[in-house]
Order: C-alpha cells, then sequence, then structure tokens
C-alpha cells in the first residue's frame, strides 16, 4: 500500500485531516499490508495532541468491551495505552518519531492479525479463535445480538512493550504545558 491508497483508506486527503476517531481506527484495523515507511510519512505530519486524544480514546473505546474477568489483559491494554500517548507526547524527537511508528504498526498488527482469542460459545460450546479486534468485535456485539462467549485472552498476555527513555526536559516541558 502507498500512501495514495492509505490516505483513501483513512479518507483523508493530507494529514491535517487525520483527526477523527474513525481515521484511526481505520489505521489500526486494516487488515492490508501497510509499510513502516508509509504509516511514518503519516504520523510525522499528524497533529499531535489530536493523535494522543484519539489513541486515548480509541483505548478506551475498546477497553469498555473487554470481560471483566480479563483483569490482566485491560492492564496490558491500558500499558499499551500508556506507552503510545507518551510516545505521541514526545515525539518531537526523531528517534521517538521513529519508535512511535514502529510502535503504531507493531500494535496494528498483532491488534488486528497476529493475536489469537479463544473465544467459546456459551450457548453451544463451540470455540472460535478470532484475531483480537474480531473478538472485541464480538464482545461488542453481544449487547446487541445477545450471543454470548467466554473469551481467553492469555494468548495476547505476551505483548512487549518496550520502553522508551524521556529526557528530563521532556518531563519538565510536560509539567509546565499541564500547568
Amino acid at each position: 500500500m502507498d500512501k495514495e491508497s492509505l490516505y483513501e483508506l483513512l479518507d483523508i486527503e493530507e494529514p491535517a485531516d487525520f483527526e477523527y476517531f474513525e481515521n484511526l481506527s481505520a489505521l489500526l484495523e486494516c487488515d492490508e499490508y501497510i509499510p513502516y515507511e508509509v504509516i511514518f510519512a503519516l504520523i510525522k505530519d499528524v497533529d499531535k495532541e489530536t493523535l494522543a486524544m484519539l489513541l486515548n480514546d480509541y483505548f478506551e473505546e475498546i477497553s469498555d468491551f473487554i470481560p471483566g474477568e480479563a483483569a490482566d489483559f485491560f492492564i496490558l491494554m491500558d500499558k499499551i495505552r500508556l506507552s503510545l500517548v507518551g510516545l505521541v507526547k514526545n515525539s518531537r524527537e526523531e528517534n521517538v518519531m521513529v519508535n512511535l511508528a514502529e510502535e503504531l504498526d507493531r500494535f496494528r498488527l498483532w491488534y488486528s492479525a497476529d493475536s489469537e482469542v479463544l473465544c467459546k460459545s456459551i450457548l453451544n460450546d463451540r470455540e472460535e479463535i478470532h484475531s483480537l479486534r474480531d473478538a472485541l468485535t464480538m464482545a461488542r456485539l453481544e449487547k446487541i445480538e445477545g450471543d454470548k462467549y467466554l473469551y481467553d485472552f492469555s494468548t495476547c498476555l505476551d505483548y512487549n512493550l518496550d520502553e522508551y527513555i524521556m529526557s528530563f526536559g521532556d518531563v519538565a516541558a510536560a509539567s509546565e504545558k499541564e500547568e
């Protein structure tokens, strides 16, 4: 996929148009291969405050559908959210921008393709394996359609969060901005 195809998928004409929840969900939930360079080219020109807000909203939305018994998975998703938002807020440095693009791409692939959630129907004990994205969509649909499932997120818990280092100046600048 090239830049123009990605923009078409996201329903934008330029990175400045990347400002809606739907833009982020289309990016993170896309089944197609998107080269890292194309993701980097997009996010380097997206408004960072908007991107941080969209990431917070996106993770809040999907977290609403994580079953209560999956506390470990809920905590992992919150850590991923904090990591991505932290990278966005400190993306003035080139190396952090590179890490952000890599982490968004890695999350996207894990969330939409590589993860496996065991979903067991309560009604007939039928077991299905779905990506994390699709399992959370099923959890959303339970409220509408009534089909109930038990979800086993245990194989998704091995997502490694890369640590990144914030300079003292970044911490001080963030604190000043909040005040």
